[in-house]
């Protein structure tokens, strides 16, 4: 097929004086498009401003023939951008909103100034730059847009409220931007790129980072804004040559009769069933862009018996709550329903919350009204709280407007209004509660979004984008709220209420009370449930949580990776037969990097390999696992093997050998045909956790050089915890690749979270195997504390762990370890190694992983022996924590030492 061509379209790039702009300014003119490259040249923070950056880049492109124009305003002023385009080249085909800085902070630390600076780079600028353009793109119905989020953006991280929001807002925005341009033939699309650049380099370890190149981004952007491309109202994740898309996953939810028989006691009774993936009779899961069946639910709804209330009862008597926009509507049903499960409300309205007040005072409850703006007068608002109550337990940011106009007739005044009160005024409120919160170690915070916001809606860009930030933050706050038990949870109702009625069909009138709301935001409120960082849709009775989920994808290792693999690999790129679910940015990365695989000089390595071994007829690349004394050496000393140690270290010893322990090498080496793809529905490959093992040696003494294949089985598959993860044991034969001899057999058992699978015994397992192994509560026959080193983990890493978990310290705190972890399998090694010289030869042993181990801890070894079995445990002695639990070998009787 032919090269896809840009000559004679325009193309405005924000941001492109470097990194990613830079990137794709130089690609697009190299395929004939006219560039404006557009760059402030201020610092990654926002600061100053300088032509050079813009101008250099329009020089590279003019050196190879390119038509480029420089421009160096700021978003904010995205009419000028336009303008620039216009003046020089006619008229304007493509933008790239891609421009943007950086203002981390804990949410504690950060300044309104710097919230509201990101806001206005990335949000802001981005509507400035497509409203200016729209006219054009609407009248010569083509038009191409791609909005730059993140995976910050898509499910919130550390230190980056302000940033995950504003590109949150710009999933809703583009979202929006596609319905409304679809009929103009104007495609707009959402990518969350990981890419090297100065706004990645601070915060993605340096190993990683060189794996990101902005290049690798390029291909996917020139695809979808090309004139032949149909894809629109899409969100793609791209890094590291991986290319997937996300979509929308509603659950079936559960359903109640909608009359007063829906309480927060009948969700608490039926509370895990709204996260159940799976098909229910009132409604299958869906992949949605807009709106649930609504009237359906409602009218299935009706047909149920009343609501089982349960054994447990809900109550928040002494909980101060503060609700905006309690005046009418849903603030109102909330604000009622609070104070009848005995918390004191604090009723904020700018017009009038007096009578809301009198009714809950009525019933014989405690509020106070307050009438101050959310978005001027917030402190006003926490004034009113702590002066009447003296403390603050709860936020429902309930507060909003609509400005409803077809994007191209929204004015400045309608987009800032709303971006005002919905993302402004939640901002400040929790801001203010957020020090209260820490204080006390507790608070609910409870933010209301859209789907709207979620999925974008005709007319509503305004509101769609600051809906849809809402979600962003409110992820970013779980994760920052979590260690001080604030919980953060975002709702989407469906409920008629002044508001929405001008939207509600005939069909909806009289029908969504916004009762049939409020029960589950006492729910969320209770300390019955730890629930947060989610999201729910919820409306006539039904309960539904909403997350993200990603195709299969499709990954290139090409240095040079071009448009048209995009376009060649379309059907991967956006296959969801296989999905895996993702719920951090670190789930997010590790996915990508699991799928990607090697860098690119370990694939061209492999592709010679795997030439060679064709040529040799010995199979696939994957099958052999070589290894000789080189090895056996550098494992040992992975394992603390000393200098003086000469039957571990020296290969010329006449009593050189292996640490038992060694025959979970070949296993974590080689996937051996275990596809979990396959045997799991919502696998997640960062959401695994290594939870046992079990070894058996098949030949005593281990070979000191040997080339092994190994075969990978399912063994068993049990859903646990009702259905919030299975236990997948996995079966691994190492056998002599020459003899055939069985070596060593693997069994790992892997916990993955918020997988399922069908519950079923594939391959019997050994009584050692499947027993537990519980220590004697008597004092051990055996113990000795060993010191790890700070080396231990890079020592381990050369026996084959890449995982930058056990090395990178900038990884390890992004997944919440203060410094990097060993491997539990060099912990399980170094205690076999005491346990070997302590007691002899062994032919299987069992463990379990039960905390992590930081290198330079001591490990303190228990054993007791009963007989030919040794049981034992790992302890951290600095942390007193057991590291290794329920673990037992079996000693061979003519090799054990009495």
């Amino acid at each position: 097929m032919s090269e896809l061509n840009f000559t004679g379209k325009v193309v405005v790039i924000t941001g492109a004086g470097g990194g990613l702009g830079r990137e794709y300014a130089l690609a697009y003119a190299r395929r004939g498009a006219k560039v404006v490259v557009n760059d402030l040249g201020g610092s990654l923070a926002g600061f100053g401003g300088s032509s050079k950056a813009a101008d250099v880049v329009v020089s590279e492109i003019e050196a190879f023939g390119g038509i480029a124009v420089a421009n160096y305003d700021s978003v904010e002023y995205g009419e000028k951008i336009i303008k620039t385009a216009v003046e020089n080249f006619g008229t304007i085909h493509v933008i790239i909103n891609n421009a943007g800085i950086l203002r981390d902070s804990s949410f504690k630390n950060l300044s309104e100034k710097d919230f509201k600076l990101v806001l206005e780079v990335h949000l802001n600028g981005a509507y400035k730059l497509t409203r200016a353009a729209w006219p054009y793109f609407k009248n010569q119905k083509f038009g191409r847009i791609v909005n730059t989020s993140s995976p910050a953006g898509l499910y919130g991280n550390y230190g980056q409220s302000n940033y995950a929001l504003a590109k949150s807002a710009l999933i809703g925005f583009g979202e929006t931007l596609a319905k409304e341009g679809a009929k103009y033939n104007i495609n707009a699309n959402i990518i969350a790129p990981l890419a090297k650049s100065r706004m990645t380099e601070e915060i993605v370890p340096k190993d990683i980072l060189e794996r990101l190149g902005p290049e690798k981004v390029v291909p996917l952007v020139l695809f979808l804004t090309h004139e032949t491309t149909k894809a629109t109202n899409s969100i793609f994740e791209v890094a590291a040559g991986f290319y997937g898309q996300i979509r929308w996953e509603r659950s079936s939810g559960e359903l109640f009769r909608n009359d007063n028989s829906f309480t927060p006691e009948a969700i608490l009774n039926r509370y895990e069933k709204i996260f159940e993936f799976e098909d229910k009779t009132f409604s299958p899961v869906t992949y949605p862009s807009g709106l649930n069946d609504y009237n359906t639910l409602y009218e299935k709804a009706k047909t149920l018996p009343p609501s089982d209330q349960g054994s447990e009862k809900i109550s928040l008597k002494g909980k101060v709550v503060i609700i905006t926009g309690a005046g009418a509507g849903l603030g109102r049903s909330h604000a009622l329903l609070y104070g009848k499960y005995g918390a004191k409300v604090v009723v904020n309205d700018f017009k009038d919350p007096t009578p809301v007040v009198n009714e809950i005072k009525a019933a014989g409850g405690e509020a106070v009204g307050d009438n101050s703006n959310v978005a001027s007068q917030a402190d006003q608002i926490i004034k009113t709280a702590l002066d009447t109550f003296g403390r603050i337990d709860i936020l429902v940011n309930n507060a909003g407007i609509l400005r409803d106009r077809s994007f191209q007739k929204m004015t400045d005044q309608e987009w800032y209004q709303v971006i005002d009160v919905h993302v402004n005024g939640t901002f400040k409120l929790c801001k203010l509660v957020w020090p209260i919160f820490l204080k006390q170690k507790s608070g609910v915070i409870i933010n209301t979004t859209s789907t709207s916001g979620i999925y974008g809606n005709f007319g509503q860009a305004n509101y769609a984008a600051a809906k849809c930030g809402i979600i962003g933050f409110t992820k970013t706050l779980a994760i920052e709220g979590l260690k001080s038990n604030i919980k953060v949870n975002c709702i989407a109702p469906h409920a008629e209420t002044a508001m929405t009625k001008t939207i509600f069909t005939d069909k909806e009138v009289n029908k969504y009370d916004p009762a049939l709301v409020s029960p589950l935001l006492i729910v969320l409120s209770s300390d019955k449930v730890k629930t947060t960082g989610e999201l729910f849709e919820t409306g006539g009775g039904w309960i539904g949580n909403t997350r993200l989920q990603r195709a299969k994808g499709a990954v290139s290792h090409d240095k040079n990776i071009r448009p048209e693999f995009i376009r060649d690999n379309w059907k991967d790129i956006v296959d969801f037969n296989n999905p895996i679910t993702i719920s951090t940015t670190r789930d997010s990365l590790l996915a990508i990097l699991q799928s990607v695989g090697g860098n690119d000089d370990e694939d061209e390595e492999e592709e010679e390999e795997e030439e060679e071994e064709e040529d040799d007829n010995t199979g696939g690349k994957n099958d052999v696992f070589n290894y000789t004394e080189r090895d056996i050496v550098l494992y040992n000393l992975g394992l603390g093997a000393k200098s003086d140690e000469l039957n571990y270290v020296y290969e010329g010893s006449a009593n050189f050998e292996v640490i038992p322990s060694y025959g979970v090498i070949p296993f974590m080496n080689e996937s051996g045909g275990l596809d979990l793809n396959k045997l799991l529905t919502n696998f997640n490959p960062a959401l695994l956790l290594h939870g046992e093992q079990y070894l058996k040696i098949k030949k005593f003494p281990i070979p000191t050089s040997a080339s092994l294949v190994t075969e990978g089985f399912p063994v068993s598959v049990q859903n646990k915890s009702g259905g919030k993860a299975v236990a997948v044991v996995g079966g691994f034969k190492s056998v002599d690749k020459d003899t055939g001899e069985e070596i060593f057999y693997n069994e790992s058992t892997t916990f993955i979270r918020k997988a399922k699978g069908q519950d079923k015994q594939y391959h019997p397992r050994s009584t050692f195997a499947s027993s537990p192994h519980d220590s004697p509560k008597t004092s051990p026959d055996f113990e000795t504390i060993v010191a790890t080193s700070e080396e231990q983990a890079a020592l381990y890493r050369l026996s084959g762990d890449y995982n930058p978990l056990h090395i990178e310290p900038d990884f390890a705190k992004q997944a919440g370890f203060s410094k990097p972890i060993l491997h539990g399998l060099c912990t399980f090694g170094i205690t076999i190694k005491q346990l070997y010289e302590k007691f002899g030869a062994f032919d299987e042993v069992k463990v379990r992983f039960s905390d992590v181990v930081y290198p330079g801890e001591h490990l303190k070894i228990k054993a007791w022996k009963d007989g030919d079995k040794v049981y034992f445990q790992t302890w951290s002695v600095e942390r007193n924590s057991p590291v290794i639990t329920n673990a037992a070998l079996n000693l061979l009787q003519n090799k054990a030492k009495l």
